[in-house]
């Protein structure tokens, strides 16, 4: 589609000299509330699961329409392999004041690419992006450095609250935007941050399933608490704060009966742990037994090993079909403790067996984690293949806001700039690493397992 070949009169991917001044000086945005909001499903591949709701993208749809402002006009782009051309003419025949991106590892390099067609073709409009991968340390890589003129604003936490804000103010200056809580602005060759969001009360958020914005069917994507009372440094729940503020049993049964409504299969719960929060554990048990919503359902969760009690249990066995996770990353201490982990192997033992009693499980372990090496992981594969659960298998990727930014410069990362997947780090050589993706590969063709962009998937072993 030659609309993008010359947008603006500037080939995609020109130099940055030859970029008009305006599209980093302007400061004369539009005002309107013509907003259009994009997110982007994760390849599917024979280890992917299937499609799951773009959750992040209707929490900030609920909260707009649940604002009734009276000139919105939304306009809500969920893509499945998308074609660039096709996204970037719809979005100019829609022409939308305000565009906001959901990014994810994978989502990321193709909405920067929109996002710089849409700005060369008017830089009055407004970029914001927000998701996992909208932060500095993402933007400041090296493919992404020259897409900073192309982004207007970040939004790392809460998101749904700070885009309704972007979206009321009319004046959308760098002064007025920096005045709005929980945003990130590009500033020079640095980055401006407005004072953080003051964590909000989850049950006033609107809901995509109670609002009846969802799409139907599928697994849906429940969330009863935000935060993580850990630190791993591999994690990006390790970055939030302790998790405080819970769903109540009775937003809980109203989540439940929307859930119903849009006849979702199942709920994958993306708390940070099924066990970490005890309220938000115990409002949960409750609702679900007062609405019998999975009875008949599958129920996908994190759980930590080492804080499984007799209740999590009881709960489970309510459950139709439970998939548990439960991520381990190594059976090494000292491995684990350069993630701020630890493991107690008799412990362990015993939660595995009641949980393989009542539930599917899948044990969890990261290759390439720093401190770990070839031996070491070895050992822990050799160990997971020997207890009578699944296993996934990730390739650690370095996140923008876990090792990114956290790792200290002792743990000697290289890793790809456009996947995040560690090549080498303390413990590994690039030849090592390499080595052990091969061994999986061939592991994954031996045992029967599936091979995904980022993980391995075996089944329980016969």
């Amino acid at each position: 589609m030659a609309v993008l070949e010359t947008i603006g009169g500037i080939s995609p991917g020109s130099d940055q000299e030859h970029v008009p001044a305006m599209i980093t000086t302007t400061s004369q945005r539009r005002d309107g509330r013509r907003v259009a909001l994009l997110a982007q499903y994760a390849p599917q591949d024979p280890a992917s699961p299937q499609l799951i709701s773009n959750h992040g993208m209707r929490m900030v749809e609920a909260t707009l329409r649940a604002a009734e402002l009276p000139d919105l006009e939304l306009q809500i782009y969920d893509l499945v392999e998308p074609d660039l051309n096709q996204v970037v003419s719809d979005l100019l025949w829609f022409d939308p004041d305000v565009i906001g991106f959901s990014c994810y590892l994978w989502s990321f390099p193709f909405f920067l690419e929109v996002a710089q067609h849409l700005k060369l073709a008017d830089p009055s409009r407004l970029i914001v992006l927000g998701g996992p991968s909208a932060r500095p340390s993402m933007m400041n890589l090296p493919p992404y450095l020259s897409m900073r003129q192309y982004v207007d604003a970040l939004v790392s936490t809460e998101g749904e609250l700070t885009f309704l804000d972007i979206v009321l103010n009319r004046e959308r200056t760098f002064d007025a935007l920096s005045k709005i809580a929980g945003v990130i602005l590009p500033m020079d060759d640095d980055w401006f941050e407005s004072p953080a969001r003051p964590l909000g009360d989850l049950n006033e958020l609107a809901s995509p399933y109670q609002m009846g914005l969802a799409s139907p069917g599928g697994l849906g994507v429940l969330q009863t608490y935000r935060g993580c009372p850990f630190t791993c440094s591999f994690c990006e729940w390790g970055t939030m704060e302790s998790p405080k503020r819970v769903r109540s049993v009775e937003d809980l049964c109203r989540e439940f009966e929307g859930m119903r409504r849009h006849e979702v299969q199942g709920a994958l719960l993306v708390d940070a742990g099924l066990n970490l929060n005890q309220i938000a554990f115990k409002n949960l048990h409750i609702a679900a037994r007062e609405t019998q919503v999975f009875e008949d359902r599958h129920f996908i969760c994190e759980v930590y090993p080492a804080k499984i009690q007799p209740i999590h249990l009881d709960f489970l066995r309510d459950i139709g079909r439970p998939l548990v996770g439960m991520g381990l990353q190594s059976f090494d201490n000292e491995v684990l403790a350069h993630v701020e982990r630890s493991y107690d192997e008799q412990q362990f033992d015993n939660h595995l067996q009641l949980l393989t009693d009542i539930s599917s499980v899948a044990l969890e372990i990261i290759l390439g984690l720093p401190g770990d090496g070839p031996e070491n992981f070895r050992k822990s594969f050799h160990r997971a293949r020997e207890l009578p659960c699944a296993l996934r298998v990730y390739h650690c990727v370095v996140l923008p806001s876990a090792l990114m930014v956290r790792a200290p410069e002792s743990y000697d990362m290289d890793y790809d700039m456009r996947s995040l997947k560690m090549r080498s780090c303390l413990g590994w050589s690039a030849e090592e690493l390499q080595a052990e993706v091969e061994f999986l590969d061939e592991q994954a063709q031996l045992q029967g397992g599936d091979r995904g962009e980022f993980f391995w998937v075996f089944s329980p072993p016969r």
